[in-house]
């Protein structure tokens, strides 16, 4: 497979690269012990390095006078030395290695609080594998830079400082000679340094789109299969991958060049050394140890040398994948606690003050307008209206999960901005449209919001979803993995386990959103006679597109384009005639014609 190489790619909306590294300065703070440490046992483990190469010239030296005794003593000490130097490696490179792991496992924990910290808005700008490749991808990238990355940009410098002190005591005139590489090594490492973070940022970004298809994707398998939209699906994802790809190659090529740069560098200290030390040696200015010494230095200092054009490159990757991390630690929750007021407990009465409600960054119409409600603890509002009306953006604002401005939205007759988060949320239970079941035991889903999951407060909660008998024709009953998303149950089991886990809280206020939709008629009636009972003493929000759901409602609000058009009892709305009457019966008749054909009657 070929590709041509892409053009550099251009990345809007990633952090300085200076806002990402003060960032993680505070992770390597937070740390210092860890490398404080890790920098004392690399200046032992220095001493050592600088050390073996003059025992082993000074063990050569007694060889060269025929000493054996003395030979055997100084071969003692070198041995010493090397273990000694060994044991200091082995620390030198656990400690920063732990302390990389640290840092990794801090921000994974950051990244997960974050996440959790962010509004719903959020997620609707940020694609789900996006945000998932930042999280592994780049966490990962990131523990190399820090590991291995820090432990080679900090020792090798103070490496090549011992080394080449030892080297000019030596011979300064060959320890000239032998630098005379490295400024331009400096100058290249500099200029491939800024392809490598270049590319490695495209990199990730085309990483994010291939998760962030694969992901949607597999999530939307059964979508895709039914469609037989198989084909254009693997098309789309190999356009993505071939972008990958090709960026891939881009950053390989640029990545090679490195080490084929750097291994010169050894080989030209090495024939340094020969052309000017061998004559030396003849003329008697350096004596047959002293080279042996000088060539071991340039040896041992081979290894760190290669290896420093993999570390620039490592380096490069980790500060791309700080900047991409910076970008998602760096926004700011649009829902935070601003002033809490002191509140004990909530009675549960909601109020709406003209709200006028736009959604973040949308250009469109307000999605909610002038709605002025009341709705007195311990009764119940139905919402109803054609789809598109704000139901659902009405009922979501009671709980905060979109951000709203002062003085239009009231809990007890506080602001519900002032209301604290975790107060607010602790006595509103709300079932969305969209029944959200997590890859676990059935039990676990229901008991979801509570510490103490009480198996009996499970079952009655069931119960009162009608749910019961559904639990029993599952193969382990409530201990039944659900898998993810619920997928091992239908539509209307994931419905009514999403019921029975708001049910199962014991709320204040109880926000349904549409919530029997996917039920049939005599099971939300079913349902409906429970619910009566569970309704008692609180605030009950109904949101539905069914006007049987909130007939019974102690008062109703009909939404249209954002406004309340009309409001009033089931026999009221009825009477009057408007939106409402026209919904009622057009549900009704349609319920009509139902009925017969579900139980195999006549034509209507």
């Amino acid at each position: 497979m070929t590709a041509s190489a892409a053009p550099a790619p251009t990345l809007p909306g990633t952090t300085p690269l200076r806002s990402a590294l003060r960032r993680l300065g505070g992770y390597i703070l937070r740390n210092r012990l860890y490398y404080g440490v890790w920098l004392l046992t690399v200046l032992l483990y220095t001493v050592g390095f600088v050390l073996f190469p003059m025992l082993v010239g000074w063990s050569l030296q007694a060889v060269v006078d025929r000493d054996p005794k003395e030979l055997a003593i100084r071969v003692f000490w070198t041995i010493v030395a090397v273990i000694a130097t060994s044991v200091l490696r082995y620390f030198s490179r656990t400690l920063v290695f732990n302390a990389a792991r640290e840092i990794e496992y801090e921000l994974r924990n950051d990244l997960f609080a974050q996440l959790l910290r962010l509004p719903q808005s959020f997620y609707f700008r940020w694609r789900t594998g996006d945000i998932m490749s930042r999280c592994v991808n780049d966490v990962n990238a990131l523990r190399l830079m820090l590991g291995v990355g820090v432990l080679n940009v900090v020792q090798t410098p103070i490496l090549y400082l011992g080394s080449f002190s030892v080297m000019a005591y030596l011979n300064w005139k060959l320890a000239l000679l032998v630098l005379l590489p490295y400024p331009g090594f400096v100058w290249i490492a500099r200029g491939l340094g800024r392809g490598i973070h270049r590319w490695s940022l495209a990199v990730q970004e085309g990483l994010a789109t291939a998760s962030n298809q694969l992901q949607e994707t597999i999530s939307g398998i059964a979508v895709v299969k039914a469609h037989a939209m198989e084909g254009v699906t693997a098309s789309r994802f190999e356009a993505a991958n071939q972008q990958l790809f090709a960026r891939q190659l881009r950053l390989a090529r640029v990545n090679a060049l490195m080490p084929a740069i750097v291994m010169l560098l050894p080989a030209s200290a090495m024939g340094m050394i020969l052309l000017v030390g061998g004559p030396a040696i003849t003329r008697g200015e350096m004596t047959v140890a002293g080279f042996f010494t000088f060539a071991m230095y340039v040896f041992q200092l081979t290894f760190p040398t290669v290896i420093m054009g993999w570390v620039v490159a490592l380096v490069q990757r980790g500060t791309a994948a700080m900047q991409r991390l910076d970008e998602l630690l760096s926004v700011e929750p649009a829902i935070v606690d601003l002033a809490p007021a002191a509140v004990a407990d909530l009675r549960g009465q909601i109020e709406f003050r003209n709200l006028t409600f736009r959604y973040p960054g949308a250009e469109r119409e307000p999605a909610l307008r002038n709605i002025d409600l009341t709705v007195p603890a311990g009764t119940t509002l139905g919402i109803v209206g054609p789809v598109g009306s704000g139901k659902s953006t009405l009922a979501s604002v009671i709980p905060r999960l979109y951000e709203v401005e002062d003085g239009v939205v009231f809990i007890d007759g506080i602001d519900v901005n002032r209301v604290p988060l975790q107060t607010l949320r602790s006595n509103i239970a709300m079932v969305p449209q969209e029944s959200f079941l997590f890859s676990m035991s059935l039990a676990e889903n229901i008991a979801f919001g509570l510490n103490d999951a009480d198996p009996v407060l499970v079952e009655e909660a069931a119960t009162r979803a009608q749910l019961r008998n559904d639990v029993d024709e599952l193969p382990h009953g409530f201990e039944t993995v659900v898998g993810e998303r619920g997928v091992m149950l239908s539509g209307g089991q994931r419905q009514r386990a999403a019921l029975a886990r708001a049910l199962v809280l014991r709320p204040v206020i109880l926000i349904l959103d549409d919530t029997l939709s996917s039920v049939d008629a005599a099971t939300e009636r079913a349902i409906q006679d429970e619910l009566d009972q569970v309704f008692a003493g609180r605030t009950v929000v109904v949101v539905s597109h069914r006007v049987s759901a909130v007939r019974h409602a102690d008062q109703i609000a009909v939404l249209d384009e954002g406004s309340i058009v009309e409001r009033g009892s089931h026999a009221q709305l009825v009477a009057a005639g408007g939106l409402y009457a026209r919904l009622s019966r057009d549900q009704a008749l349609a319920e009509a014609v139902a009925e017969p054909l579900a139980a195999g009657g006549a034509h209507p």
